[in-house]
């Protein structure tokens, strides 16, 4: 436990230092803590790629979306169609689409990686959706503006709205 407290106390700092390090993700407790940051941190808009959103399903996260939706933080979340039922029940999915301030969207193919974007400068990208080894960081808008341009752009208002039906 005093690891994971050290972990989120790190990334505090990180994220109040605007920091341009890399931070590893080497669990699914770190990409928890992560995301909560994003969110915490969120000034203007928040952006995900997830196959299931199962990582999110927690109340602290689903609490965190609650605030920065509250506030008026654009959130884009892109799902692959693929997951059914394994989305049935997910707190963080319903939370988005009860507010204007969120959209979601579906990808007709299985997506090959899980992208989180903050505002214009931080960064989650996992580059194999069954695990949650990741790499991080609070300060690389080059990163970010690409992954904004060619993922949730375009190419994220051209796919179908996110359906319960």
């Amino acid at each position: 436990m005093k690891f994971m407290q050290d972990y989120k106390e790190n990334l505090l700092k990180l994220d109040a230092d605007n920091s341009d390090d890399l931070i590893s993700n080497g669990s699914k407790d770190h990409a928890q803590a992560l995301i909560y940051q994003f969110l915490e941190g969120a000034k203007k808009s928040i952006n995900i790629t997830s196959t299931s959103l199962s990582v999110y399903n927690t109340d602290k996260i689903v609490r965190a979306l609650g605030v920065a939706l509250k506030n008026n933080i654009t959130v884009k979340v892109l799902i692959d169609d693929y997951q059914g039922s394994k989305l049935d029940g997910n707190r963080f999915l319903a939370k988005c689409l009860q507010s204007n301030a969120c959209t979601v969207k579906t990808y007709d193919k299985p997506l090959k990686a899980h992208i989180v974007t903050r505002d214009k400068g931080a960064f989650r990208y996992c580059d194999n959706p069954g695990s949650n080894i990741a790499v991080a960081s609070f300060n690389h808008p080059n990163i970010v503006k690409n992954a904004e341009e060619k993922i949730f752009g375009d190419f994220f208002e051209q796919q179908p709205d996110y359906t319960t039906a």
